[in-house]
């Protein structure tokens, strides 16, 4: 993803310069495209600062509470071709929800996620700092974890697509990429499909398949709105997922 190359053969598509990797094809990335990062208005993934989205989602059988708030603040510090750019800080936490109402009961894991907007409106992942927390069974916490943290420039990681400007049917791309930590995948699977969740009725969106080779047969199907972003999470082995439960639309 670095200007066409890093031993990436070149392929030319309509006119766009695309690196391939195994059957990964991706929009180059390009530090020179990045005139405006922070205004992050993709219409399938809009993130302007204060925005917040709540998911009750399902996990390893238990009810998680998951928190997304876009923040007002950047980070700038990146490393090798990722130092001109500036990237908009997310926060996602994750909340156990003992009874399954919504409820913040015990907090499993902390992420500040960094994205930033190319010219062409493609949405790029930068990294993320998360910390896992651990319980014991009376409720104490006992430890935590980074693992899984990762800083595009950083120890051989690169910046990945969070979601395509232009997305179509077939077309594969790499959303993060750390060796043996991060390295999720997606492919476009369909267009134009309407779902239905507990907060409404959302059209004209946009079915991901998402998986990473780091955990084989570990696949989500995610569907991502106009105006909105994403709504929806489901497995494809049908063992849980997530639906967003307040929009925040504020």
């Amino acid at each position: 993803m670095r200007a066409c190359s890093l031993a990436f053969a070149l392929v030319f598509l309509a006119g766009s310069c695309f690196a391939r990797a195994s059957d990964l094809a991706s929009p180059r990335f390009d530090p020179g495209q990045f005139h405006h990062p922070l205004k992050i208005d993709n219409w399938l993934w809009a993130m302007w600062p204060g925005r917040r989205i709540v998911y009750g989602e399902i996990e390893d059988q238990q009810c998680v509470a998951n928190d997304f708030v876009v923040t007002h603040k950047a980070k700038k510090d990146f490393r090798g071709i990722y130092r001109w750019i500036i990237a908009r800080a997310v926060s996602d936490d994750a909340w156990a929800d003992d009874d399954c109402d919504g409820g913040h009961d015990r907090l499993v894991e902390r992420t500040t996620d960094w994205y930033a907007q190319d010219d062409a409106g493609n949405i790029w992942y930068l990294g993320e700092d998360t910390t896992e927390y651990f319980y014991d069974r009376a409720g104490h916490r006992v430890g935590s974890s980074k693992e899984g943290s990762w800083q595009a420039g950083r120890n051989g990681a690169a910046a990945g697509l969070v979601m395509l400007a232009h997305p179509r049917v077939g077309q594969r791309y790499r959303q993060e990429y750390l060796r043996g930590v991060a390295e999720d995948r997606a492919e476009v699977v369909a267009l134009g499909r309407e779902v239905r969740i507990g907060i409404g009725r959302f059209s004209h969106c946009v079915v991901t398949r998402e998986w990473s080779p780091l955990s084989p047969g570990d696949v989500e199907f995610k569907t991502y709105c106009p105006n909105v972003g994403l709504v929806q999470v489901r497995q494809a082995d049908g063992s849980g997922g997530a639906e967003a439960l307040d929009l925040g639309l504020h």
